[in-house]
């Protein structure tokens, strides 16, 4: 035990991990952004995995390495596998106690870690979770909230973590700062778009503590071709088979038995699942009727007692055009 105490003790408090592949236009200003909040603390380290990228990102990576000895540790994949594989690499590779990913075209926003270091100090929580900000050719986005919880207060309720990230649905683990022995019990799946769905969902049912802190943290870079921009039959199977995963939410006996929770993550997945058939509306004819049909298979699955409760759910909370869309989207289906 005593030799178990002095590894975590003399391991970085914090550890960001940064997947890149083909990441040379933005690679540097995310990496400036991170190395410059960590000047004079030897107990950050920044772990970055080059995912066999094919442009000038592994030289740049070699340059700030060699000007930033001991605290940019560089990993190299011998093929690309993808943001999945890159990630779990990463969490396999990492010593820190506490982790946080951060993508190879996003930043740190100022004052980021010394915020963080500071609520690690008062509160000892196993996650936080911040706001972000989007980040954008004309400047930064007004802030983003991630949680509908109180700021800064720390609460021990699981069902309330899921309630508020849900409710908030904003399921992206770059919001996410969790101690590492939760984040290396997550397996992102490799070679699946919305991977952030099912990583977030294996991370939430682990965490006793938490704290949302109510400031944006991190500048999150919008891309016209994103996966949400430029989605096919494929991509929409991929979306609804995330949304299955979260049976691992429902599945938790602390969740399952908390009304709240339990309504917050069957909004989150109608939600999801009208956003899917707007989508799947617009798809070319030839891959349109496939994937509402896809998306009608999904449904009998996500709600096997039907999406009525839901529904009327909305009405009482006063949700009616999101009530009224979302059965206008689920005609598409058939049912």
């Amino acid at each position: 035990m005593a030799a178990a105490e002095a590894a975590s003790a003399a391991a970085p408090w914090l550890g960001l991990l940064v997947p890149a592949h083909n990441a040379a236009r933005h690679i540097e200003t995310c990496l400036r952004s991170l190395l410059d909040q960590a000047v004079g603390d030897p107990g950050i380290e920044v772990l970055v995995l080059d995912d066999a990228s094919s442009d000038d990102t592994g030289a740049i990576l070699e340059r700030l390495a060699a000007a930033h000895p001991g605290q940019l540790r560089v990993l190299r994949a011998p093929r690309n596998g993808g943001i999945s594989a890159a990630r779990n690499r990463l969490l396999a590779e990492a010593t820190a106690r506490h982790l946080w990913f951060v993508d190879a075209d996003d930043v740190l926003l100022s004052g980021a870690i010394a915020g963080l270091r500071d609520v690690l100090g008062r509160h000892d929580p196993d996650l936080v979770l911040c706001d972000f900000q989007y980040l954008r050719e004309r400047g930064l986005s007004r802030p983003r909230c991630t949680c509908h919880a109180p700021a800064g207060t720390p609460s021990d309720s699981r069902a309330r973590l899921v309630a508020a990230t849900l409710s908030a649905g904003e399921l992206h683990v770059w919001s996410k700062i969790a101690r590492r022995e939760l984040w290396q019990q997550v397996t992102f799946p490799v070679g699946r778009h919305f991977e952030d769905i099912a990583g977030t969902c294996q991370l939430l049912v682990q965490v006793r503590r938490w704290v949302h802190v109510h400031r944006p943290w991190l500048g999150y870079r919008q891309h016209p071709h994103s996966i949400m921009a430029t989605l096919t039959h494929a991509r929409l199977d991929e979306w609804m088979a995330a949304l299955d995963g979260m049976q691992l939410l429902q599945a938790d006996p602390e969740v399952a038995a908390d009304p709240a929770a339990a309504q917050a993550l069957a909004d989150f997945r109608l939600r999801n699942l009208a956003s899917a058939l707007r989508r799947a509306a617009r798809l070319p004819a030839a891959q349109r009727t496939a994937a509402q049909a896809t998306l009608a298979e999904a449904r009998a699955r996500l709600f096997p007692h039907g999406t009525a409760p839901v529904l009327r759910a909305w009405l009482r909370r006063g949700w009616w055009l999101r009530a009224l869309r979302t059965q206008r989207a689920l005609r598409a289906t058939g049912r």
